[in-house]
C-alpha cells in the first residue's frame, strides 16, 4: 500500500518553499495593543539554503525550516523572535499554506472531499464533513463553553471548517489523502482552516492558526512554534504513521495491561456512599470477576473546589475507603476537578485572589452544571503560587494520606480559558495547561495513573497515562435537547462512540483512550440495539474498560457475559483499532480490529442491508474466508466473493465477528 501511494504523489513534498502568490495570502502576527488586536503582514525575505523559510515585520521574524524527519512526508520547524525594543503581547500567528488544496489531491471536485475534524478537547465534537455539510456552532454561548474552544469556534458555514492538532483532507472515491498536524512541543494550541472557493478550485486552501492565548514576549528573546507535519497518502495508514511518529519522537511509554475496573459514576452519580462502593466490592471479589481499579466518582465532597471538605457519608472516611479497596485486591481511584470551583465554594469565597479573570477584572465562568449546588462554576488561575500550593495540598493529601493512586482528572479545560488574565504572563495557554499538569505530576508521583477528562488534547500529550476522548456516555441514546441547541457534544452514548471510534488512533500512541464507562444494566433508556451496540463499541475500541453498575443486583444472564467482555476488550486492546470509513460517515460505521475483529454498525434509525467492499479495504481486510459472530456463533462463509452483505440491520444495531 505504501509503495503504490509512494508512486502516484511526492509523500517529501520536494518543493518545500510556502507560496501564496496565487492566493493574494500573506501570513500574519496578531499581536495586542492594550485592549486591541492587530494584524500585522510578515513579508518574505530571501534566505539561502533549501527548505529555509524567513519572514518579518517590524515586531518579529520568524524563521523556518523543512526536513524530511517524520521519513513520511516533510515536517516544518519554526522559531519566533521579538526583533522589537518593547515587550509584545503574542496572540496569534495565522499562516495559509500552499497553492490550493489541488496540489494536494490530484483529483479534486468538491463533491468527493471530506474534512476531519478533531475537536478541541474530550468532548467536543469530532467527525468527519462533507463540504456541503455546516459544521453547527451551538446558539447558547454556555454550551459551546464546555464543548468547544471559544477562540475557534465551528463557523456555522458549509465548506469552512477547522480542526484542532490534526486533519485530514480526504478524497473518498481515490482514497487520497493529507495530513496536516501538529508536532512537539505542543506549547501552542493549532487549528488547521480548510477554506472552500467553489468558483475557483485553485484558491481552495488550507491555513495553520498558532493560538498563543497572549502570551508574553520580552525584546530579543526568541521561542520555538509547535512543528507541523504534511504527508500524502492512505487515509488509515497516514494516522496510524503520525501518532506512532508522535509516541516515538516524545518516547511516551503506555501502561500495561490495560485499565479495567469500575466506577461510581453512572449508577450512583452524585448521591454515592462510602457502603455503596464497599458493596460493590465486595461483590466483584466474590464473582471474581478480573478488575483492577475502583474509582469513587463526584460526590464525596462538598463543593466542586472544597476537595477536603467532605460531605457527612465521608467525613474521616476516605483512607479506610481506599484501605478496603486495597485489602480486597483492587486499587482505589478518585475523581476531581483540580481547576474550576463551584461558584459557591469556600475555596472562591474565602480567596477571591484564586479566581482567573478577564483584564477589566470579571471572573470567568467555565460552564453550568445543574446537578452542581452553584451552578456555574469557575476557573481558577494556577499561575497563582497560593492557588499552586493549594493544588498541591490536595493531590498530596488524596495520594500520600489516603491512599489513592488513580487520580481521574476532569474539566481540565478550566485551566486555559479564553479572555482569562494569568498572573504569568510569560505562559501561552497551553503552557498553562502543561504547567498546572506538572503540578499535579510532581505531587502525585511517578506511579500514580492521571486520566485527563473534559481535557484539551495536544497540552496532555506526554501529560496523561489515559484520555477521555468523548463525551460522557449516559443511560440514553442521545439528548433531544442537543439538537435544538445545535451540538453534537451532549452526553449519551451516539455522541460518546462517535468521538472514540474517530480518534482511535491514538489509542496506544498518545495515552490509553478512555471510551467512557459500560452500562451492562438493562433497565435504561436504551432499547436493546442500542445496549448491545455500546458493549460492542466499546469492546472494539480497545481501550481502558471501565463498568458502572451495581454488581450486587446484576442479574446472572449479564453476569455470565463480563468474562467474555473482558477477553474480548484485552484482545482488542493489544491489537490496532481502525475506523475504515471515518471519512465517509458522521459515525464510523466499519471498524476493524488488527486481532481479527471486525465491527458492522448501523447508526441510521432504520433498518438496512449494509454492504461492505473489500476490494475498498483489501490493504486491511484481506484474506477473510469466514466471519464468526462472537456473540451467536454463527458462520458466515464468503466462498470468494469481494463483498460482506448483512440483511436488514436494524436501526442502531451492530454485529462483531471474528475473521477466519
Amino acid at each position: 500500500m505504501g509503495n503504490e501511494t509512494d508512486k502516484k504523489w511526492d509523500p517529501n513534498f520536494k518543493n518545500h518553499d510556502i507560496l501564496w502568490d496565487d492566493l493574494g495570502l500573506l501570513p500574519k502576527i496578531e499581536l495586542k495593543f492594550g485592549i486591541v488586536r492587530k494584524k500585522i503582514p510578515l513579508t518574505k525575505q530571501f534566505i539561502s539554503g533549501r527548505g529555509n523559510l524567513y519572514y518579518v515585520n517590524n515586531y518579529v521574524e520568524l524563521k523556518g525550516k523543512w526536513d524530511n524527519s517524520p521519513g513520511f512526508g516533510s515536517s516544518l520547524s519554526l522559531r519566533l523572535k521579538n526583533i522589537s525594543k518593547t515587550t509584545i503581547r503574542l496572540t496569534r500567528l495565522f499562516f495559509p499554506a500552499e497553492n490550493g488544496i489541488d496540489y494536494f489531491l490530484s483529483d479534486f471536485k468538491p463533491g468527493s472531499i471530506s474534512f476531519l475534524r478533531n475537536g478541541y478537547q474530550s468532548w467536543s465534537t469530532t467527525r468527519s464533513y462533507r463540504l456541503s455539510e455546516k459544521p453547527l456552532r451551538p446558539w447558547l454561548s454556555l454550551v459551546s463553553l464546555t464543548s468547544s474552544n471559544m477562540a475557534n469556534l465551528p463557523s456555522n458555514i458549509p465548506g469552512v471548517f477547522s480542526s484542532e492538532m490534526y486533519s485530514l483532507i480526504s478524497n473518498i472515491h481515490t482514497d487520497e489523502s493529507f495530513i496536516v498536524g501538529q508536532l512537539s512541543p505542543f506549547n501552542q494550541f493549532l487549528y488547521i482552516k480548510l477554506l472552500l472557493n467553489k468558483n475557483e478550485k485553485k484558491k481552495s486552501h488550507f491555513e495553520v492558526v498558532y493560538d498563543f492565548g497572549r502570551k508574553m514576549l520580552l525584546p530579543g528573546e526568541s521561542i520555538e512554534l509547535d512543528g507541523i507535519l504534511l504527508a500524502k497518502g492512505e487515509t488509515t495508514e497516514l494516522q496510524n504513521q503520525y501518532f506512532n511518529y508522535i509516541q516515538k519522537k516524545e518516547n511516551i511509554k503506555i501502561l500495561q495491561p490495560n485499565i479495567k475496573g469500575w466506577s461510581s459514576w453512572y449508577i450512583y452519580f452524585n448521591k454515592v456512599t462510602p457502603e455503596k462502593v464497599m458493596s460493590n466490592v465486595d461483590s466483584i471479589k466474590e464473582k471474581k470477576i478480573e478488575l483492577d481499579y475502583i474509582q469513587l466518582d463526584d460526590g464525596y465532597q462538598k463543593l466542586v473546589g472544597d476537595w477536603l471538605d467532605l460531605t457527612p457519608p465521608f467525613q474521616g472516611k476516605m483512607k479506610s475507603l481506599a484501605d478496603y479497596i486495597k485489602t480486597n485486591g483492587f486499587k482505589p481511584g478518585i475523581w476531581l476537578a483540580p481547576f474550576i470551583a463551584d461558584k459557591t465554594s469556600k475555596i472562591i469565597k474565602e480567596n477571591p485572589d484564586f479566581l482567573l479573570r478577564t483584564e477589566y477584572g470579571k471572573p470567568i465562568i467555565c460552564g453550568y452544571n445543574p446537578m452542581w449546588p452553584g451552578k456555574f462554576y469557575y476557573s481558577i488561575d494556577i499561575t497563582n503560587r497560593s492557588v499552586e500550593e493549594y493544588i498541591r495540598m490536595v493531590i498530596r493529601t488524596m495520594v500520600k494520606d489516603w491512599g489513592y493512586t488513580y487520580l481521574k482528572l476532569d474539566f481540565m479545560f478550566g485551566a486555559c480559558m479564553r479572555g482569562g488574565n494569568h498572573l504569568n504572563q510569560r505562559l501561552s495557554k497551553a503552557e498553562v495547561l502543561k504547567f498546572g499538569m506538572d503540578i499535579i505530576r510532581d505531587e502525585a508521583g511517578k506511579n500514580t495513573i492521571l486520566e485527563g477528562c473534559g481535557m484539551p488534547i495536544s497540552p496532555g500529550i506526554g501529560k496523561v497515562n489515559c484520555m477521555r476522548v468523548g463525551p460522557d456516555t449516559a443511560p440514553y441514546w442521545r439528548k433531544i435537547a442537543g439538537l435544538f441547541l445545535q451540538t453534537s457534544a451532549m452526553l449519551g452514548v451516539k455522541n460518546s462512540i462517535r468521538n472514540f471510534s474517530v480518534r482511535s488512533f491514538m489509542n496506544g500512541n498518545l495515552w490509553i483512550n478512555d471510551p467512557d464507562c459500560m452500562i451492562l444494566r438493562t433497565n435504561t433508556k436504551l432499547n436493546k440495539e442500542q445496549h448491545d451496540t455500546q458493549i460492542n463499541a466499546i469492546i472494539l475500541s480497545g481501550g481502558m474498560l471501565m463498568f458502572s453498575d451495581d454488581f450486587t443486583t446484576l442479574p446472572e444472564h449479564i453476569l455470565k457475559k463480563v468474562p467474555q467482555i473482558i477477553q474480548l476488550s484485552d484482545l482488542c486492546h493489544t491489537g490496532e483499532t481502525l475506523p475504515l470509513d471515518l471519512m465517509e460517515s458522521e459515525i464510523p460505521g466499519i471498524i476493524y480490529n488488527t486481532n481479527g475483529i471486525l465491527g458492522i454498525f448501523n447508526f441510521s434509525n432504520r433498518s438496512i442491508d449494509m454492504t461492505i467492499n473489500l476490494k475498498k479495504h483489501r490493504f486491511v481486510l484481506k484474506n477473510i474466508k469466514s466471519l464468526t459472530n462472537i456473540w451467536s456463533g454463527e458462520i458466515m462463509s464468503l466462498n470468494n466473493s469481494d463483498s460482506i452483505t448483512l440483511k436488514n440491520m436494524k436501526p442502531f444495531s451492530s454485529k462483531l465477528f471474528k475473521l477466519s
